[in-house]
């Protein structure tokens, strides 16, 4: 009966001994799970404040030139009307004060590697709704609208001959990367607030 006992004793033991090694295993993988989460939430953010600041930057440059080609249409500029009729291409850098129309690349790296290594998984469906719209328009933007936009600039869209003409299609595709930035601008603001509530990173380091 002793011996009985003591086996039960000891079989206890080993199955309470494997049960805390498996507890402090998987609180162990639990941990290094939620680390990895957290890394990745912090990188997309810093991502997303990134792409954001470029974006506003861009919507205040693309609404003066929009507005300057509104101006020449409705007869308002005619000494630049002028200067761009003085050349057989539309000469970009007299409507951007001599700026790039697109300075800068839109990233999404630290989406992609979400996504790669599986980490998203671990997102809560709000989140991954909010960075997934967001990044779908960023997408539709930089493989669509800005290539729209390149196309007419450097292709035989451009008539010297029909100035106004050319005007009106090339803002006609300057105004739908501006409603584009403008809404991208609001999911970038709406993900970010959704990554902050599991990390906080100090916008200021992101300007």
């Amino acid at each position: 009966m002793k011996n009985v006992k003591t086996y039960l004793t000891e079989g206890l033991l080993i199955v309470f001994s494997v049960l805390f090694a498996l507890l402090i295993n998987k609180l162990f993988e639990d941990y290094k799970t939620n680390e990895r989460k957290t890394i990745a939430l912090e990188t997309i953010q810093s991502e997303l404040y990134r792409n954001l600041a470029i974006v506003q930057g861009w919507k205040e440059e693309h609404m003066v030139v929009n507005n300057r080609i509104t101006d020449i249409l409705e007869g308002r500029n005619d000494s630049l009307k002028n200067e761009l009729l003085t050349y057989n291409f539309l000469n970009l850098s007299l409507l951007t004060n001599n700026q790039y129309l697109i300075n800068a690349i839109l990233t999404n790296t630290a989406w992609e590697s979400a996504k790669t290594t599986g980490i998203i998984s671990e997102f809560d469906f709000n989140t991954i709704q909010k960075l997934t719209y967001a990044h779908t328009i960023q997408e539709l933007m930089v493989d669509q609208t800005i290539p729209k936009i390149s196309d007419f600039l450097y292709t035989d869209f451009y008539n010297i001959d029909h100035i106004d003409q050319s005007l009106l299609e090339f803002q006609f595709r300057l105004k739908d990367l501006l409603a584009q930035e403008e809404l991208i601008t609001n999911l970038y603001q709406e993900a970010i607030d959704e990554t902050r509530k599991y990390v906080v990173t100090d916008y200021k380091s992101q300007q």
